[in-house]
């Protein structure tokens, strides 16, 4: 896997807006090319902030680490060149169809003169997404999980080494939750990509992700392998629900909520 052995580093991380720290201090075990590592957290625990922070887009201090790169302070080109990060939802009225968008995303303009090679490389995403019918469609035409398709394909052709996904399934329906996942651990294996991500569903997160990092109040409340993140105590702690873990006949961990707690 190429780089798989680099690591995303942070330490003593503080993220916030103005009169505000959301993230305070917040120290990580180094986090792995190759492998997905899933946020989760009640709303407000700070998952967006963290990961725009991570991203550069929100001022931090501290220190966010890529490849023995110092990234707190850096530039937004020098961001740009490690990480990518896909928000939520696109901005509402972009007039370029999907196709051109994507191309805007591997160059530096999205009326910049594209290469054949950028071309197929931006057909070879689509494909990989299952989205090549809308190449040609107005990005401000689609739905909600149609635009979020078009938003990750545009993250994965930039090819980065830090990926940033928030709530990448969650305007999804099933069929798309399972492509979106089963696409991400893929691509991150094989380019050996960091790739963290923002998941609401637990179970998802548990099945595809080999690191659960718990966030609450914008600090670490439990970090592991789903087997030691996910747990009764974790969901009383963070989420005040009575809920048992257990696994179904195929291996994966399935959450059953019986009560507030």
């Amino acid at each position: 896997m190429s780089g798989a052995a680099a690591l995303l580093e942070v330490e003593g991380l503080s993220v916030g807006y103005p009169g505000r720290k959301v993230i305070d201090n917040l120290s990580l075990a180094p986090i792995r090319g190759g492998g997905l590592t899933a946020l989760v957290g009640p709303n407000a625990a700070g998952k967006t902030t963290l990961l725009r922070g991570l991203a550069g887009l929100n001022r931090a201090s501290g220190s966010i680490r890529f490849g023995g790169r110092e990234l707190v302070g850096a530039s937004a080109a020098e961001h740009a060149a490690h990480v990518t990060y896909m928000p939520q939802s696109l901005p509402q009225r972009v007039g370029l169809t999907v196709f051109e968008a994507l191309l805007g995303a591997l160059k530096a303009s999205p009326h910049g003169r594209a290469s054949s090679a950028d071309r197929e490389l931006a057909l070879e995403t689509l494909a990989r997404l299952g989205i090549e019918q809308l190449a040609m469609r107005p990005l401000d035409e689609l739905s909600g999980g149609q635009r979020q398709m078009a938003s990750l394909a545009q993250a994965i052709a930039r090819r980065p080494s830090v990926l940033l996904l928030d709530e990448p399934t969650s305007a999804l329906d099933l069929n798309h939750q399972l492509r979106v996942m089963k696409v991400v651990q893929a691509i991150a294996r094989e380019r050996g990509i960091a790739t963290v991500l923002v998941l609401h569903d637990i179970a998802l997160a548990c099945r595809w992700c080999e690191r659960i990092l718990v966030l609450s109040g914008g600090k670490v409340f439990a970090d592991g392998t789903p087997d030691e993140a996910v747990t009764p105590e974790m969901f009383a702690g963070v989420y005040g629900v009575q809920a048992r873990v257990e696994r179904c006949s195929r291996g994966y961990l399935q959450v059953m909520v019986d009560d507030a707690a």
